[in-house]
């Protein structure tokens, strides 16, 4: 079911005060109807994180930008009717097994039915976001620790944009625009305490499950009387096609589900 945000005449001094604290942390009044503007004309709920409002000091002054998370930009696809997500991305290294790029794939549905693979490519050097720091170059501390889920997601951003014109033109993801602050000091971006989250959430829901928590599922599915329609049943869920591809934050998901099971067994 399509996600509903409050429209602005539905924000009472309550929400509005809440927003100002949260998500739209320091901007001003015009920027902050602006920012509503933005939630209602895209349809994303910026309470769940599918939307942000930045601030970043600027010459001029401090800036506010609106930019859209990459579960957004999968939100905004999947309403399209014609979305499906494609196979993992893939990379390209150098001679040294540097990283050069990412390739990321969706699949979209066209007006005579026929389903296509729509790919776009992500250069590293392109995108990495680097700090100037004590006066030294320094790469962001997730680039540096996750470079293939972040190279990935941008690559995502821009094959979904190629595929979806007319729903994301205009749009671009935090992970596109974290360049824009190259050779700036960290303290550019004011709210580097939400980014730093955002981005923890984000990569916890692409790294894949342990083995051990892989295990703890199998052995709760066997003691749960599990059949093959039920790991179907929880696979097309989370729309995968077999248990390896669980990431991290689709293991509590999953162990409710079979307790689900259980007890429909035990009646």
């Amino acid at each position: 079911m399509q996600n509903v945000i409050m429209l602005p005449d539905e924000f009472d001094e309550k929400k509005t005060e809440l927003l100002k604290t949260t998500i739209c942390k320091g901007a001003t009044n015009d920027e902050l109807q602006l920012f509503i503007h933005a939630c209602k004309r895209t349809g994303l709920d910026p309470f769940m994180k599918q939307i942000h409002a930045v601030k970043r000091r600027t010459k001029n002054g401090e800036v506010m930008t609106i930019q859209v998370s990459i579960d957004g930009f999968r939100l905004l696809a999947e309403r399209s009717g014609k979305y499906s997500p494609g196979k993992e991305p893939t990379f390209k290294y150098d001679q040294n097994d540097k990283l050069l790029s990412a390739t990321a794939y969706v699949k979209k549905q066209t007006a005579d039915g026929t389903w296509h693979e729509v790919a776009a490519s992500a250069l590293y050097d392109e995108y990495v976001q680097k700090y100037t720091y004590n006066g030294k170059e320094t790469i962001g501390s997730f680039w540096k620790d996750k470079p293939h889920i972040m190279l990935a997601k941008v690559a995502e951003a821009l094959a979904l944009r190629k595929a979806f014109p007319a729903d994301l033109s205009g749009l671009y993801t935090k992970d596109e625009m974290m360049q824009a602050d190259n050779g700036k000091p960290p303290s550019t971006v004011l709210d580097t305490e939400t980014e730093i989250k955002y981005e923890e959430a984000q990569t916890e829901k692409l790294t894949g499950l342990s083995q051990d928590k892989i295990e703890q599922i199998e052995a709760a599915l066997d003691d749960a009387g599990a059949i093959e329609a039920d790991l179907t049943e929880m696979f097309n869920w989370k729309q995968i096609g077999d248990i390896s591809q669980l990431t991290e934050r689709d293991f509590q998901d999953c162990m409710n589900f079979i307790k689900h099971i259980k007890a429909k067994r035990n009646k």
